[in-house]
């Protein structure tokens, strides 16, 4: 997929079909297992929910379910998918679920309303994971040509960050540009139908939009603009109450991490079977992601500046900014995997 970095300094409609899904799992799970290690767990399986997106920034979810890691530390696992993080962390509000895979941003709109959750882990960062596709019969050739146009996003997600920082780093008004609230599995038909000029997205719906108009769209993306995470999430309280659970998600995380980075081309197709994404085009962009089960800086500093944004523009009353150091649980990775954090208290 070319991309063009604006010269300035600086994705058929997707449904998720659950079927489909699960029986993508239980192949999935068949191809890797004539190569994996069983063991059995030491004590008895406790249950756990867990919701994730099919993206593929929630890889190693998908490749611990897939190789059986949850299972393997003892824990009988429930799995609610989503399209995308939003969603699957509005499931661990409802109380629907113990565990959620998301973005930061979600993760701090939540925390700015008062929901008592917290980070458990870091499992994916890129900066190459959004771009804004724009047709190019509407007059759409260069950057400054988004001014004045209609421009998609799911609103309250990464691609709602993305959009306004790249914007306003590029020198365009966020008022100069109409930014319409679209759901993620909704903004490819819409591209394709012309309800708008561009989209500002993510994976899989990136892909997915460009695979279905080619040539017809030019693609900005600008590696400097935004640094994204995805966590794991639980209730305070939750965590609270199940230490033990939260050390067993993460061994199976880091279980995950280390057959990808062993084994990428196994790790790549059990995330094609899940995100819909070819697996040729998940193998090129691969590279640009780093999948690995961490507590970085980074992921304080994200928080921050997207709360600041966020209060800023309105999106949320104007409020102090939490201390986000209250809202990332330590001991369970500290426990797991010292190395990996990298945070500063």
């Amino acid at each position: 997929m070319k991309r063009h970095a604006p010269a300035s300094p600086r994705r058929d409609r997707y449904f998720i079909r659950l079927m489909a899904v699960a029986m993508a799992l239980a192949m999935g799970a068949c191809c890797c297992a004539c190569s994996r290690t069983d063991r059995t767990p030491a004590g008895p399986t406790e249950k756990i929910t867990l919701a994730y997106g099919v993206q593929p920034e929630s890889a190693l979810a998908q490749v611990a379910e897939a190789r059986g890691y949850y299972r393997q530390e003892g824990l009988g696992t429930t799995i609610h998918l989503h399209p995308y993080g939003k969603r699957a962390l509005a499931d661990l509000l409802a109380g629907k679920a113990d565990f959620a895979t998301v973005a930061e941003p979600p993760v701090m709109f939540a925390i700015m309303n008062g929901e008592k959750i917290a980070v458990i882990a870091t499992i994916y960062t890129s900066t190459l994971g959004h771009a804004i596709l724009a047709r190019k019969d509407r007059g759409i050739s260069s950057f400054r040509d988004l001014a004045g146009k209609k421009i998609a996003a799911t609103l309250g997600t990464t691609a709602h960050f993305f959009v306004d920082t790249i914007l306003v780093t590029h020198g365009i008004a966020r008022k100069d540009v109409e930014v319409v609230d679209l759901k993620a599995e909704e903004i490819p038909d819409a591209l394709v139908r012309g309800d708008i000029d561009a989209v500002a997205t993510f994976s899989p719906y990136l892909e997915l939009t460009h695979k279905k108009l080619g040539d017809r769209v030019i693609i900005f993306s600008d590696r400097d603009v935004y640094r994204y995470t995805y966590n794991v999430v639980a209730t305070q309280d939750f965590i609270r109450k199940n230490p033990a659970k939260v050390r067993k998600m993460l061994r199976a995380l880091v279980r995950a991490e280390e057959f990808a980075r062993e084994h990428p081309e196994a790790a790549q197709k059990i995330v094609a079977n899940f995100s819909g994404i070819e697996f040729a085009t998940l193998r090129d962009t691969w590279p640009n992601a780093r999948f690995t089960v961490s507590l970085d800086q980074s992921l304080l500093l994200a928080l921050e500046d997207e709360s600041r944004w966020a209060v800023n523009s309105g999106l949320i009353p104007q409020r102090d900014i939490p201390n986000y150091l209250d809202f990332i649980y330590f001991d369970g990775l500290r426990s797991v995997k010292p190395e990996a954090v990298r945070i500063l208290r």
